[in-house]
């Protein structure tokens, strides 16, 4: 029988709070990220969107980045480091320095063997910010010295997982995975299966993104160009309303999640105290549309029977819902369709919550986010609001927690994610 496995660590960095604490802090609390953008690319090129989650208060010396290090590194790599810090710590793992037989220093966590110790980040547009800074340098000047000579290490998507990795002398498997909005949630239960299937002792997994607040609002302006964002710019605070009748498109957003998975009797051979457990996973392909959900819920819908079965549990032991919940019509529409074919009249009494509501669309950093907002919901009893939500949409026929935490006991919860491409992930996180 495969082992449980739990999460024993969370690292956040996000738009409402740069700690676990924080974060759940404002998660309860209802506080929005969202504000309005004084980029002058934002602003001269009249941008429609003019709004967007960003990172405010990151301390890179909080997170163990020196000033040199920095210089050399991505905002995403910075961000999935300061979560993976955070998550270690919380995990009770000690980073030390060994000696190894050249005489080199090795960081590695005291207690585990660094074989056995693996990582798994997700990231959908990876170092954007440092791409478009590189080329804008190398197009204007025409001169290779005035472009960074680690430009390229900074930009590739792996470059987060391959830093945290490096960080923590994590040797065992590494990888990035790409799949859009999907891939931090994919990440974890990747990493799920690593250490389910003991291939992997501990994982450190997530997701991060860094393109809120890029150099010159591309990122902000390719979504805009799509139509998906929100109009919202006289009210920043208001404008990410999931399942609400008068959402208007999503927030972009950026920031990071980082958990420590490992199996049950690991964690409590060392004396760990998990938040929560990952009791199954499943993904699968629309394979309709790069852009938009397969309309008719379908692949929704299987996914999450799989995810279930993965859990040997049935659609009647959860009650929790941590939806997707972008703020756009179709989005909204469609996920409230596919929960209704699953779970049927049940849904008019099964809490669905979106924290996209506060911290806008991260991309990548959004699913492993809410994940851990689920884990911690599941531990204190306590639903997490969707702010905004004021009236209610007939065609999203689910029952919304709406804008203030819920007391209510839960025991399993359903995490969904959808990316561009038609990439589906569904975890199932379960009480301890």
């Amino acid at each position: 029988m495969a082992s449980r496995v739990v999460i024993t660590g969370i690292g956040i960095v996000s738009p409402i709070g740069c700690s676990r604490e924080r974060f759940w802090q404002a998660c309860l609390a209802g506080r929005s990220g969202v504000r309005r953008l004084e980029s002058e690319w934002v602003t001269e090129t009249r941008l429609s969107s003019q709004i967007g989650a960003t990172i405010e208060d990151f301390d890179p010396r909080r997170a163990g980045i020196e000033p040199k290090l920095e210089r050399v590194l991505d905002r995403t790599s910075m961000f999935a480091l300061g979560a993976a810090a955070e998550a270690v710590r919380d995990a009770g793992l000690a980073l030390e320095l060994r000696t190894d037989s050249t005489g080199r220093d090795e960081p590695r966590l005291d207690g585990l063997d660094p074989r056995r110790v693996a990582t798994v980040i997700g990231s959908g547009i990876g170092g954007i910010t440092s791409l478009e800074i590189s080329h804008a340098l190398w197009r204007q000047t025409r001169s290779k010295t005035s472009v960074k000579r680690f430009s390229l290490p900074m930009l590739i998507p792996n470059a987060p997982a391959g830093q945290v990795a490096i960080r923590f002398g994590a040797r065992g498997e590494c990888k990035a995975v790409s799949t859009a909005c999907a891939a931090g949630t994919m990440a974890i239960g990747d990493a799920w299966r690593l250490v389910r299937d003991g291939e992997a002792d501990v994982a450190l997994a997530g997701g991060v993104e860094g393109a809120a607040r890029d150099e010159d609002a591309y990122s902000l302006l390719g979504f805009e160009r799509l139509q998906t964002l929100s109009r919202r710019n006289d009210e920043p605070e208001r404008a990410s309303r999931p399942f609400d009748r008068d959402r208007d498109g999503f927030v972009l957003g950026e920031g990071a999640a980082v958990l420590v998975l490992e199996r049950e009797e690991h964690a409590a051979a060392r004396g760990a105290r998990p938040y929560a457990a990952i009791s199954g996973y499943a993904s699968n392909c629309d394979a309709r549309s790069m852009m938009q959900l397969d309309e008719t819920g379908r692949s929704v819908v299987e996914l999450i029977h799989a995810a279930l079965r993965s859990a040997d549990v049935g659609p009647t032991a959860v009650d929790l819902v941590s939806a997707h919940g972008t703020s756009t019509l179709s989005n909204d529409r469609t996920e409230s369709k596919a929960l209704r074919a699953v779970f049927g009249a049940r849904c008019d009494d099964l809490p669905v919550t979106s924290l996209k509501s506060m911290t806008g669309h991260a991309i990548a950093g959004s699913g492993p986010m809410e994940t851990a907002a689920a884990a911690l919901s599941l531990r204190e009893g306590l639903l997490t609001p969707t702010i905004n939500y004021e009236t209610p949409d007939p065609e999203c026929a689910v029952l919304v927690v709406a804008n203030r935490p819920w007391p209510r006991p839960a025991g399993v919860c359903l995490k969904l994610s959808y990316g561009f491409g038609g990439h589906n992930a569904c975890l199932v996180v379960t009480r301890v």
